[in-house]
């Protein structure tokens, strides 16, 4: 099945995604850092502007042989090379907005332009055709979306 893409404003795409439960196409990534395992999603969110892929991930540590989620991340890497660049405890725009360190306002951030891949259907989104999900934030509980927390990588 060919993968699906599809043009969305970046401050919306992170709802979007949560709202849909779309299934991923490539499985979840695992990669050592920092004395435990990060376990970024295999759908990606592109950000032409920066060249970079933004996915949702965990950072993990290994109890009794089983991954165990520690804090769920906003991951970046590049989109060329798959390089790892950076990860924080927040939600795609304000990871994504420390990472470029002032280029642009929030408020511009979530206007760029978007692409979602990795997911085996399009996700359709709007008015009367939502694929599911209320439209509000899911976030509002206070949970990792704007919790501080960990930041690493290099900018």
């Amino acid at each position: 099945m060919e993968e699906s893409s599809r043009k969305y404003q970046f401050g919306m795409v992170e709802d979007i995604l949560r709202e849909c439960e779309a299934e991923p196409m490539e499985p979840d990534r695992q990669t050592e850092i920092d004395g435990g395992i990060l376990l970024t999603s295999g759908i990606h969110v592109y950000l032409p502007r920066y060249g970079v892929n933004v996915h949702e991930g965990f950072f993990c540590h290994m109890e009794e042989g089983r991954i165990v989620p520690q804090n769920m991340l906003t991951v970046i890497y590049d989109r060329t090379d798959k390089e790892y660049l950076y990860d924080a405890e927040e939600n795609f725009v304000d990871t994504v907005y420390e990472w470029i360190d002032g280029q642009c306002t929030p408020e511009q951030l979530e206007q760029e332009p978007c692409e979602v891949k990795g997911i085996r259907k399009e996700i359709v989104y709007g008015k009367g055709i939502q694929t599911g999900g209320s439209g509000r934030n899911p976030c509002g509980d206070g949970t990792a979306c704007r919790s501080t927390g960990r930041h690493h990588g290099k900018r």
